[in-house]
């Protein structure tokens, strides 16, 4: 069973390059892949974003999530968590990446969250799994080069 816990990216990051390298294979949006450590930690240190990690059973990192979390813009009494990323390696999906999802669940709600966003393509397994779990479709995203 895989263990979940609360991470911080100045020590994560250098461990799960190649794991977040399948991510971005996987989802990125067609510039180049050069993640900000540093950005992610002061976002850690200013508690406006948490870093969840998934262990298996030898000690490797399998899998992550991050979440910002922050109140509404149009309503700063409204706390939003809005899922950054979740990637877990292929050959550990399914129960990890629904134990993640919850634990995520969990701890927005421990800072605060009374809404959780996760941003995934239409048509996709974690897009169906959300809408198991309650999520209903929400909004759409564009994007276009400029």
């Amino acid at each position: 069973m895989a263990v979940i816990k609360l991470a911080q990216p100045k020590d994560l990051m250098p461990k799960i390059t190649a794991l977040m390298q399948k991510n971005w294979d996987e989802t990125g949006f067609g510039f180049d892949f050069n993640p900000a450590m540093d950005l992610y930690q002061a976002g850690v240190d200013s508690g406006l974003i948490f870093v969840l990690v998934a262990i298996d059973v030898v000690g490797e990192i399998v899998g992550y999530c991050t979440m910002l979390v922050a109140p509404h813009w149009h309503n700063p009494a409204v706390i939003i968590a809005s899922n950054d990323a979740l990637f877990v390696a292929k050959e550990h999906r399914g129960f990890i990446s629904a134990r993640l999802i919850i634990e995520a669940e969990k701890e927005a709600k421990k800072r605060g969250a009374s809404r959780v966003l996760w941003h995934t393509r239409a048509g996709t397994r974690l897009a169906e799994m959300l809408r198991r779990r309650g999520y209903e479709d929400a909004d759409v995203v564009v994007m276009k080069e400029i």
